[in-house]
């Protein structure tokens, strides 16, 4: 079986004549959970923006299986405050369903597997602004989780999270990360989500250090 595959192509990003990082590759799998490190300002989020189209690159492209990466479409971003309609959970999965094909008896019943699978169920006719930490990145997902992305790029997922929000997100992630995705995260917290990961990416002065540096990503504190 051929593994759908994100990669990365001689990427450069810059603030005017400043260098953020130059990536000459990279490539994640799907099916792999990626923790990417690295100090605040060194690039994380620019970096996860770009691999889902949501930001151009300076130079360098960004491929799924050797075509061009399209906004919306394979690959989703969810940042660590996920925005959220004044409306009820259910309305919020409704306007992700409304634009895409199907029968209203398919979507009636991909709304409540999204539900499910989310831990949502009892709270869907609750306003979406009501939520918990926790119920609102699980919101965040199952809207995601609704358009099928094969790539999901999660940015700090757990920051500000209860116990209880942290397990929630551990099990969602770990569930999307069995199904076949590939998962490219970034966290400050070490614990049961990075336990999930099969490697770590670290920037660092303007490079990318994958496992293959693991003696270099020692000795760096993140």
């Amino acid at each position: 079986m051929i593994l759908s595959r994100l990669t990365a192509e001689n990427l450069t990003n810059r603030f005017g004549k400043s260098l953020l990082w130059k990536i000459d590759y990279l490539e994640l799998q799907a099916g792999e959970c990626v923790h990417l490190r690295g100090e605040n300002g060194s690039g994380k989020t620019t970096l996860l923006k770009i691999l889902a189209g949501l930001q151009r690159p300076s130079a360098g492209r960004v491929l799924i299986n050797a075509a061009p990466v399209e906004l919306g479409k394979q690959v989703c971003y969810l940042h660590q405050q996920p925005y959220m309609f004044d409306r009820s959970v259910r309305a919020n999965l409704q306007l992700v369903l409304a634009a895409q094909s199907g029968t209203q008896g398919d979507k009636r019943q991909r709304l409540q597997q999204a539900l499910e699978w989310s831990g949502l169920a009892a709270q869907a006719d609750q306003s979406a602004r009501t939520l918990s930490g926790g119920e609102r990145q699980a919101l965040a997902m199952a809207r995601a989780w609704l358009c099928r992305p094969m790539f999901w790029l999660l940015d700090e997922p757990i920051a500000s999270l209860d116990e209880k929000g942290v397990a929630r997100c551990v099990t969602l992630v770990n569930q999307l990360r069995q199904s076949g995705a590939g998962i490219l995260l970034i966290t400050h917290q070490q614990g049961l989500l990075t336990e999930l990961c099969d490697r770590q990416w670290t920037l660092h002065q303007g490079q990318l250090l994958t496992t293959a540096d693991r003696h270099q990503e020692d000795s760096i504190v993140c």
